[in-house]
């Protein structure tokens, strides 16, 4: 009796150890699939995604040089042509690099086809904005400008939007990795289970592996999450540069320093805020709109970049059919607004910015262009942005007019609330009257 006994515990303790071992055998194996998995990861995934990235920013880069190419003074020309091409060979070497990863990509794929199309379109933007560049000296801003929405505008899109569709396809790969890690995780749990009612032994060393599964994989979460953010962080930086950038020159041509779009955002900002301590549109003015309405201020006068210098800085009034050409600066911004973000950039933020630069110069009364909205009909950043606009404008030295003392500026805007402006909006301006002062 006590033989068999002892043989029966020879076997559960054998089939004990046996359960141990392949327990471990299988967290081993759970522990070198997801090494492999991870530096596969590193490899392609990562390959892709910076090749991406850096195509992106090398476009904005691209974008900035081209424009300030457009509008350059001859006397600039020569040294913005030249960062111009520089730029150029830069996307036409990282071309290079995006085309040895397409010879690895499976022909026919989803991928393979957006990856080969944003190699064409990026080749012929390069070719067309060369060909838009030769026309500055000898063709009219609105000749140029029918070209660039014709020809170039499209292929900026088509790219925009090919790059964010790759940018998506790498974040799903990365998704569906992190569910097969997690399946690894679920397993390896199972099998510590297991191992721990065989014997104890076989629980200790089950938990050691599953420790070293466990932690692996919440270091590899945690590298994915991080170089996400990080990512996300730079593009924004990129995306901000470009458009302070961009919105800068579009001032000095007119003569201003640039500083005009920084203030004139910093007011926005100012009665945005102000609203929001007093109650005002609660289910409109959340953190987020506050922020793209804020980042979104200096687009407002982009469309101006196809107006000539000769209209921008005539120092008289402008003649009727002047005027007219000046004001169709306001459309024109709100197409450019989309041409630049339209697929890179959160929906919702690209229509307040095209919101913004599209009627700014509305008038509550509905004698305002480019469509005479009238009243709430206007887009709230819209009319936010006309306070500010005019105001500074009021304040400042341009060619054809000295600065207005302030306490002068403030009147006319009170003057005008009801007719001009949003009277909330005036309302709110005006009880940050001491704090603008104090800011002078």
């Amino acid at each position: 009796m006590k033989k068999s006994l002892s043989i029966s515990a020879l076997i559960v303790v054998f089939l004990a150890e046996l359960a141990g071992l392949l327990g471990i055998i299988y967290l081993s194996f759970c522990l070198n699939s997801q090494s492999r998995l991870f530096n596969s990861m590193v490899e392609d995934v990562f390959a892709i995604e910076n090749d991406v990235d850096h195509l992106k920013g090398l476009l904005y880069k691209y974008e900035y040089n081209m424009v300030a190419a457009m509008i350059s003074f001859e006397e600039d020309l020569d040294d913005t042509q030249r960062e111009l091409r520089n730029t150029e060979l830069e996307i036409r070497n990282q071309l290079k690099i995006h085309g040895q990863l397409l010879k690895k990509m499976k022909k026919g794929t989803h991928q393979e086809i957006l990856f080969r199309s944003v190699n064409d379109d990026i080749l012929r933007y390069l070719n067309y904005n060369a060909v838009m560049l030769s026309m500055r000296e000898s063709e009219s801003p609105q000749s140029i400008g029918q070209f660039a929405n014709r020809n170039i505008f499209p292929l900026m899109r088509g790219v925009n939007s090919s790059i964010d569709t790759l940018s998506k396809i790498s974040d799903s790969y990365i998704d569906n990795s992190r569910a097969e890690m997690a399946s690894y995780q679920k397993s390896t749990r199972f099998f510590a289970i297991i191992a721990f009612i065989f014997i104890s032994i076989s629980i200790v060393i089950s938990i050691i592996y599953s420790y070293r599964v466990l932690h692996g994989l919440e270091e590899t979460n945690d590298f994915f999450k991080s170089k996400s953010e990080s990512n996300e962080m730079r593009i924004y930086e990129i995306q901000n540069n470009t458009i302070m950038g961009i919105a800068d020159l579009v001032e000095s041509r007119s003569g201003e320093t640039g500083q005009h779009v920084k203030r004139t955002s910093h007011l926005v900002n100012m009665i945005l805020l102000q609203a929001k301590k007093r109650g005002k549109w609660p289910e409109v003015l959340t953190d987020q709109f506050i922020d793209y309405v804020t980042r979104a201020a200096p687009m407002h006068d982009l469309g101006k970049i196809v107006i000539s210098d000769t209209i921008l800085n005539k120092p008289g009034k402008l003649t009727d059919e002047e005027y007219e050409i000046m004001k169709t600066h306001a459309s024109i911004g709100g197409k450019i607004v989309y041409d630049l973000l339209g697929g890179i950039a959160d929906k919702e933020y690209v229509d307040i910015a095209s919101d913004i630069a599209n009627y700014h110069h509305e008038k509550w009364n509905g004698r305002g262009y480019p469509s005479g909205r009238r009243g709430t009909q206007i887009p709230l950043p819209a009319r936010i942005m006309a306070v500010a606009d005019v105001f500074d404008a009021l304040i400042s030295e341009r060619c054809y007019k000295k600065p207005m003392p302030y306490e002068d500026a403030f009147a006319l805007i009170e003057r005008e609330a009801g007719e001009h402006f949003d009277p909330e909006v005036v309302e709110l301006f005006l009880e940050l009257k001491d704090e603008i002062y104090a800011e002078r």
